[in-house]
């Protein structure tokens, strides 16, 4: 998450939505001139000009920091006082739910081989497999997705449903998304807004290559777990329009 003093912009960061990349691109305005440098994770970082919250992994770290990267919207508000929320420009990134979910299972189950089996033992329930990150043949990845999307996609801590970070007591509360699927277009209308230069060039890419993409996102699904997503993500596919991938 990101708040700049000097530009009055709140940047909430949601799930699998190239997030790390539109945090790197607005840190420089939350920072003093010339104090930002590149770098993928990030400690809390609070001075006059804004804040940038830290960016890594929680549970390596004694102590919780006040400022975080996945902050829900009221906490940040809270924080912040109601007379900056409202005066402030707000703006996060929106992705299609449907490859959004598959993005997330090969980064929370490939990319950290014994979250299943917390999972699992959260559940109390042998249902869900465990493979290795590689090596694992598409027919099997689809079958431990599709347990993921019925059992752990939806279960608050391990799943990706973020819609507090865009919502407030069931209301929409930023004034702009960034659509995942045009993000050059979306940080160009934010920067344009808040009368920052756009480059693209200075857009970073992280989390690459977590995901083979040999196999399409509509195959990951069967009836069952289309009607889920659909279900779950009622709001989203309403509000932006989005259908399975062709």
């Amino acid at each position: 998450m990101l708040i700049s003093h000097r530009h009055r912009f709140i940047y909430t960061k949601t799930i699998k939505t190239a997030g790390t990349s539109v945090e790197a691109y607005f840190e420089p305005y939350c920072m003093a001139e010339g104090a930002w440098q590149e770098s993928h994770a990030r400690a809390e970082h609070v001075s006059p000009e804004g804040i940038v919250g830290f960016r890594g992994a929680l549970r390596a770290w004694p102590f919780r920091p006040r400022w975080y990267n996945h902050m829900p919207a009221h906490r940040i508000c809270t924080l912040v006082g109601d007379r900056v929320w409202t005066e402030y420009f707000k703006f996060t990134v929106i992705r299609n739910p449907f490859s959004k979910l598959v993005s997330g299972y090969h980064f929370f189950q490939a990319g950290r081989p014994t979250y299943m089996e917390r999972l699992r033992a959260h559940l109390g329930r042998g249902e869900v497999g465990v493979q290795a990150r590689r090596g694992v043949d598409d027919a099997t990845t689809i079958s431990n997705f599709r347990s993921w999307v019925r059992l752990g996609g939806i279960i608050p801590g391990f799943g990706i449903i973020d819609r507090d970070k865009y919502m407030i007591d069931g209301r929409e509360c930023v004034d702009e998304f960034i659509r995942f699927e045009d993000l050059p277009g979306g940080i160009a209308r934010v920067c344009d807004r808040l009368g920052i230069p756009f480059d693209p060039q200075r857009i970073p890419t992280y989390k690459m290559g977590i995901r083979h993409h040999r196999i399409p996102i509509r195959d990951y699904y069967n009836d069952e777990t289309v009607a889920l997503v659909r279900r779950l993500y009622a709001w989203e596919f309403e509000r932006f329009g989005y259908d399975m991938p062709t």
